[in-house]
C-alpha cells in the first residue's frame, strides 16, 4: 500500500534550537575514551546554557560571530540564531583549544567531502561523512557516519547555490521518514521564501497523492555555511518511498541467492558484481537465465523469481528525455523510466511498458474515452487510476505551477495494478515565483504552444465533463484546507515565521540580485506567494462553482477531442430526481433516492443525429435509437457507482448514419440514503423541487389536477416550492413502494 502519511513540513515547525558540530568533537566520545574539551550537542535551544566539557579546567571566552559575550558561561538566545558559536580554552594567556558549531531553530546537518573537495559533478560520487543533530533531546545523533555526495538536478544545478543526492553508508530513518540510503538536499535557490515545494507537497497530500516528505535544515559544507536546504526523500521504488514491485531489489535477491547457493559447492562468486549486472541486463527476467564470468546460470535454479512483467516501473516524463531507458508515444509524449533504470535491456519489458502508455494515450484522446488494447476496450479509466489523474491536475493547477507543463511529472504501475499519478516534485516554477509572474488568474496547464503541446498531456483530460465533475468535487473538498494555508497565523503564516532566520541568512550567503536583477528577497517574496495563493483560491472558486463553468473555462479546441456541450440539441431531463439542495458548492444536476434507477428524458433536435451512446461515469452503457423527438430510458442504480455524495455522470454522444460524432450532453445525479421524506422531482423543468413526507403526498394527490402545489411536508406551512405533473408523482410513488423501471421505452 502506498506511503501517503502527513508531511513533515508542519511538524518540523515545533522543532527547537540545535547546535552541532563534527562528532569527533563531542564531550559523549565512544568506548572508553577519556572526556576532551568541546561542545555538549546533544540538546541545544534557546533558553538553555551552552554546556561544554572542560576536563583540564581551562578559562573559557565565549563568541558569538566574532563578538565576544562577556560572564560566566553562554545562555543561547534567539538573537544568536544563524551564528557561529565559538569557545575558545586557554591555559594562562595561551589559547589551547577551541570548539565551535552553527546554532540555528532549524536541524542541522554537517557534510564533509573527503579532502574537502568540491562537488562538481551530477554523475561522479564524492566520499565523505554527515553529522545530523535533531532538534530533540537525545544522547545520539540521528545520523554520523559515512556517506556518499554528488550533484543532482536539470536547471537548479546551473545556479549558484547547487542541489545534492546523498547515499548513507547504512539504511537511516531520519526525521521520522522511513530507512533509506538515498535522500536529497533540495537547494530552493529559485524559491526566495523557501516555501514553494512545502506547499505544493502539502496540497498534494491533502488530495491523497503519494508525496516525498521533507524537513528544512541549515547545512554546513566542508566547514562552511552554505543556506537553507530541504532534506527530502528521493523519489524511488522502495516499501517507504513509491511502494511497488522492485526489479532493481529482485536482481540483488537473485544474486544473494546464486551466491549462497555457489558458495555451498565450494565455489566463490563476486555477489555485488553479480547484483550490478542483474541490474543492467534485465534479459533474465523473461528469459530465465544469465551468463556471468562465462558460466551460464539458470534462475530456477537458484531463485523463484517474479515473471510477470505488467508493473515494478516508475516513470517520468519530461522534455529533458535524458534517462537510460525511453520511449516517445504517438503523440510526442517523452516517457522515461526512472527505475528500472536499464528496463532498455529487456526487449519484451520495454515494449510492454510503451504499449500500455500507448494504448492510455489513445484512450484519453479518443472521442469517448475508450481504445481497443490487446484484453479487449478498455476505458481510459480502466487504464489509470481516476482520482491520482484528478488529483494531479488539480495540484498543479491549485499551486499554478508552469513546470508540469512539461517536465518533473512521475507516475508508477505495480504488478497487476493501473498506471497511478505521482509523487509531486518540483514546485519551483510555480506560486508566483520570479521565473514565471504573479498573474493569479489563469489555467496553467491548458497550455497548448506548438513547442510544448505534445508534453502537456493534462489538456485532453479536461476533455471529459466525467474528469471535471470529479476536480470540482476535490476541490471543494480541500477548500477548508486551502483556506487554512492563507489565513492569518495560519500556515503559511506560521511556517514562515519558523523560517525567517534561516531564509534570511540564506538570502545573505546567496544575494539573488547577483543572478537576475528583479530578485524580490525573502520577505517580498512570501507577502507576493501569499497573496498571490489568496487571488488564485478566490479565481479557481468561479471556476469550479458548476462543471458547466469548468467545461467552459478549460476547454481548447487545440485537444485531440475537444468536448462542446450542445444541451439544445440534446436535450436532457431528469423527472424522478430533485435538484441537489445538499451540496453547497456545484451541485448535481439531479438527487435520486437510494435505490431508484435514474430516469432519462431525452430530447433529439438535431437532425443529423442518428443515434445516441450513453455513458455512465465513463463506461459505455447503451445505445439508442433517435429518430423519436423524445424519449425516455432508465440508467438501474448499479451502474451509479461513484461513492457516496459524489457525482454520477451520464454523458449522451450523438451518431450520425455514418457514426461520426454530431452533439455532446452530459447531466450529473448523487444518490441520497433514503429518510422518511420522498424527493419530488421537477417534471415541468422549471428548477423548482421540493421534499415531501409520502403520507403528506398521498394526501394532496386527491385534490391533484394536472397541475398543482405541493407543500412543505417538514411544516405543513402551505408555503409553495413547486409545481408538479400528477403523472409525475404516481410514478415517483410507485418507485417508492416498489422499484419501478420506467425505462424499456427504448
Amino acid at each position: 500500500m502506498l506511503k501517503k502519511t502527513l508531511s513533515l513540513v508542519l511538524s518540523v515547525i515545533l522543532l527547537v534550537g540545535v547546535l552541532v558540530t563534527a562528532p569527533s568533537a563531542s564531550a559523549k566520545d565512544s568506548g572508553d575514551s577519556a572526556p576532551v574539551f568541546g561542545i555538549d550537542k546533544t540538546y541545544l535551544c534557546a533558553g538553555d546554557q551552552l554546556r561544554v566539557s572542560n576536563p583540564d579546567s581551562y578559562t573559557l571566552k565565549y563568541f558569538v560571530g566574532e563578538e565576544e559575550v562577556i560572564g560566566e558561561g553562554l545562555t543561547l538566545l534567539t538573537d544568536h540564531y544563524e551564528s557561529w558559536i565559538t569557545v575558545k580554552a586557554y591555559s594562562g594567556d595561551e589559547l589551547a583549544a577551541e570548539d565551535k558549531v552553527y546554532f540555528s531553530k532549524l536541524p542541522v546537518l554537517y557534510i564533509n567531502t573527503e579532502g574537502g573537495q568540491a562537488i562538481t559533478s551530477k554523475e561522479e560520487y564524492l566520499s565523505g561523512d554527515m553529522f545530523i543533530q535533531n532538534n530533540t533531546e537525545t544522547d545520539a545523533a540521528m545520523y554520523s557516519g559515512a556517506l556518499k555526495i554528488k550533484g543532482r538536478g536539470n536547471t537548479t544545478w546551473n545556479w549558484p547555490k547547487k542541489p545534492y543526492r546523498l547515499k548513507l553508508d547504512k539504511k537511516t530513518d531520519l526525521f521520522g521518514m522511513g530507512k533509506n540510503k538515498n535522500w536529497v538536499l533540495l537547494a530552493n535557490y529559485l524559491d526566495e521564501c523557501m516555501l514553494r515545494n512545502a506547499t505544493g507537497f502539502q496540497v498534494a497530500e491533502q488530495l491523497g497523492l503519494t508525496t516525498m516528505q521533507c524537513v528544512w535544515t541549515d547545512v554546513i559544507l566542508n566547514g562552511e555555511y552554505v543556506g537553507n536546504y530541504q532534506l527530502c526523500e528521493q523519489i524511488r521504488i522502495d516499501d517507504t518511498r513509491v511502494d511497488i514491485f522492485d526489479w532493481e531489489s529482485e536482481a540483488g535477491d537473485l544474486a544473494s541467492a546464486v551466491n549462497k547457493a555457489e558458495k555451498n559447492k565450494g565455489n566463490k562468486i563476486d555477489k555485488d558484481a553479480l547484483e550490478d549486472q542483474l541490474k543492467e541486463d534485465l534479459s533474465w527476467v523473461t528469459e530465465g537465465r544469465f551468463t556471468f564470468n562465462g558460466v551460464e546460470y539458470t534462475v530456477s535454479d537458484y531463485y523463484d523469481a517474479e515473471d510477470d512483467i505488467t508493473g515494478g516501473y516508475l516513470f517520468e516524463l519530461s522534455n529533458e528525455y535524458d534517462e537510460q531507458s525511453k520511449f516517445t508515444t504517438g503523440a510526442g509524449l517523452k516517457v522515461m523510466l526512472k527505475s528500472p533504470e536499464y528496463l532498455n535491456t529487456n526487449q519484451d519489458m520495454l515494449d510492454y511498458a510503451a504499449q500500455y502508455w500507448q494504448d492510455f494515450e489513445d484512450a484519453y484522446r479518443s472521442d469517448d474515452g475508450y481504445v481497443d488494447t490487446a484484453d479487449g476496450p478498455k476505458h481510459y479509466t480502466e487504464l489509470a487510476d481516476f482520482d491520482s489523474m484528478v488529483a494531479y491536475w488539480l495540484v498543479m493547477e491549485i499551486v499554478g505551477n508552469n513546470d508540469a507543463i512539461y517536465k518533473s511529472r512521475y507516475a508508477y504501475k505495480d504488478i497487476g495494478d493501473v498506471l497511478r499519478f505521482g509523487p509531486v516534485w518540483d514546485f519551483d516554477w510555480g506560486v508566483a515565483s520570479y521565473m514565471v509572474g504573479n498573474v493569479s488568474g489563469a489555467w496553467k496547464l491548458t497550455y497548448t504552444d506548438s513547442v510544448r503541446s505534445t508534453q502537456n498531456f493534462f489538456k485532453e483530460f479536461l476533455d471529459d465533463p466525467l474528469f471535471l465533475s470529479r476536480a470540482t468535487e476535490l476541490y471543494w473538498s480541500i477548500r477548508p484546507f486551502l483556506e487554512s494555508l492563507i489565513e492569518k497565523n495560519g500556515i503559511i503564516d506560521t511556517e514562515l515565521e519558523y523560517l525567517r532566520e534561516s531564509a534570511e541568512a540564506d538570502q545573505a550567503r546567496w544575494d539573488r540580485k547577483d543572478t537576475w536583477e528583479k530578485a524580490r528577497g525573502f520577505t517580498k517574496d512570501a507577502s507576493t506567494m501569499k497573496t498571490y495563493l489568496q487571488r488564485r483560491f478566490l479565481w479557481l472558486d468561479k471556476q469550479f462553482a458548476s462543471v458547466d463553468a469548468l467545461l467552459e473555462s478549460t476547454r481548447t479546441e487545440l485537444s485531440a477531442s475537444p468536448y462542446v456541450k450542445a444541451a439544445d440539441a440534446l436535450a436532457i431531463k431528469l423527472p424522478n430526481a430533485a435538484g441537489d439542495v445538499y451540496t453547497q458548492h456545484a451541485p448535481a444536476d439531479g438527487v435520486i433516492r437510494k435505490g431508484m434507477n435514474a430516469v432519462v428524458n431525452l430530447t433529439v433536435s438535431d437532425g443529423d443525429t442518428a443515434s445516441v451512446k450513453v455513458y455512465v461515469n465513463g463506461l459505455y452503457y447503451k445505445d439508442i435509437r433517435a429518430g423519436l423527438n423524445s424519449v425516455e430510458f432508465a440508467v438501474p442504480q448499479e451502474l451509479l457507482t461513484a461513492e457516496e455524495g459524489c457525482k454520477n455522470v451520464i454523458s449522451l454522444i450523438g451518431k450520425n448514419a455514418e457514426g461520426e460524432t454530431t452533439v455532446r450532453n452530459y447531466t450529473t445525479v448523487i444518490i441520497r440514503e433514503p429518510d422518511e421524506d420522498i424527493i419530488c422531482g421537477d417534471a415541468d423543468g422549471n428548477g423548482q423541487i421540493t421534499i415531501m413526507d409520502a403520507t403528506c403526498m398521498q394526501r394532496y394527490l386527491a385534490d391533484l389536477a394536472v397541475n398543482s402545489f405541493c407543500y412543505d411536508a417538514a411544516n405543513l406551512s402551505g408555503s409553495i416550492l413547486t409545481i408538479m405533473e400528477a403523472t409525475y408523482i404516481q410514478r415517483y410513488l410507485a418507485e417508492f413502494t416498489v422499484p419501478y423501471d420506467i425505462g424499456g421505452i427504448i
